[in-house]
């Protein structure tokens, strides 16, 4: 009979997703899979790389990174919203997380599946204009946009990025008019704002400052509070007269709902641990452009939920439908 309760009990904790201390010591006693939505190269497979390889150490197991790429990162979020929350599966997230859900149907629900753990940090992004465009500030940009509406166009990655929504708030701040051109990748975008055929690219720093550097694209204005010692000469938004747009997209890790707490706050522990290690620091921070932060699961769970409203207001605000 007491057989029976003990068994009966240990059911009802795993169902209520409670854990004994001695599960959270011994965690993790195999290696841990960590998904990444986009492919291989991209900001947020760099940035798990880099965590997963420290994080791994710390834990005393390997962290496999997979990429699962499609739909804006949603094939990799639903993987890991199926998956069981024990811990072993995790997924590295950019602010397209919370930006799919605007745009796909069936994002809404993934999202209320996961659990943040952790937040990593904030890369900023960069406004940049072709040399052959003739735009030579963010005013010219602007009286442009404004002047003949529909005439300047921009790049993005794809209908729904994380850039092209970034591009689209800027829009709604500057009641700027312009054309959305999409691309399959920001690899293809930047590649064609380099030769002219679109006039401006919302980036990511740690793609844009390559391609600023090297004068084969013009940067208008920078997110952040300071300018990035990537491109000094880059003025920030506010800097350029548009001190309310930051748009900087921010990076974490999650797991699917229901995990045990114990595990969730030592994989916290752990992140914030690993973001403080010198080589960690300068792969994302120094080379990357990335600002780190830390905090708890809470903390990342409050922002979390703040960005997946902002993103609904672009998205309602741009008139894109849901698809």
């Amino acid at each position: 009979m007491y057989t029976h309760l003990r068994l009966a009990a240990a059911v009802l904790a795993a169902t209520c997703g409670w854990a004994s201390p001695s599960l959270a010591q011994s965690y993790p006693v195999k290696p841990i899979k960590m998904y990444v939505g986009f492919s291989a190269g991209s900001a947020t497979d760099i940035v798990a790389r880099v965590v997963s390889d420290s994080l791994g150490k710390r834990l005393g197991q390997p962290i496999v990174v997979e990429n699962k790429v499609g739909a804006g990162g949603s094939i990799a979020a639903q993987d890991t919203a199926r998956a069981t929350p024990d811990g072993y599966t995790l997924l590295t997230v950019s602010s397209a997380i919370a930006v799919n859900p605007a745009v796909y149907k069936n994002a809404a629900d993934v999202a209320e599946q996961l659990q943040p753990v952790a937040l990593i940090g904030y890369l900023p992004t960069v406004l940049m204009v072709s040399n052959k465009s003739g735009i030579k500030s963010m005013d010219d940009l602007l009286q442009g946009a404004r002047d003949n509406p529909g005439k300047i166009n921009f790049g993005s990655s794809g209908v729904g990025g994380s850039t092209h929504m970034a591009m689209e708030a800027f829009n709604v701040e500057t009641n700027a008019k312009m054309t959305h051109v999409p691309y399959k990748g920001n690899g293809q975008a930047s590649t064609a704002l380099m030769a002219g055929e679109i006039d401006a690219l919302m980036d990511t720093l740690l793609l844009a400052a390559p391609v600023i550097n090297s004068k084969r694209a013009v940067g208008l204005a920078v997110t952040g509070e300071q300018r990035s010692a990537l491109i000094p000469e880059v003025p920030t938004f506010a800097e350029a007269g548009i001190p309310e747009f930051d748009r900087s997209l921010f990076f974490g890790v999650m797991m699917p709902k229901g995990a045990p707490r114990e595990i969730v706050e030592k994989l916290n522990k752990e992140i914030n641990a690993a973001l403080t290690d010198p080589e960690v620091k300068q792969k994302l921070s120094g080379a990357g452009g990335l600002t780190l932060a830390s905090g708890s699961a809470e903390d990342f769970q409050k922002i979390y939920r703040q960005e997946l409203l902002t993103w609904k207001k672009v998205g309602a605000s741009a008139n894109i439908q849901p698809q």
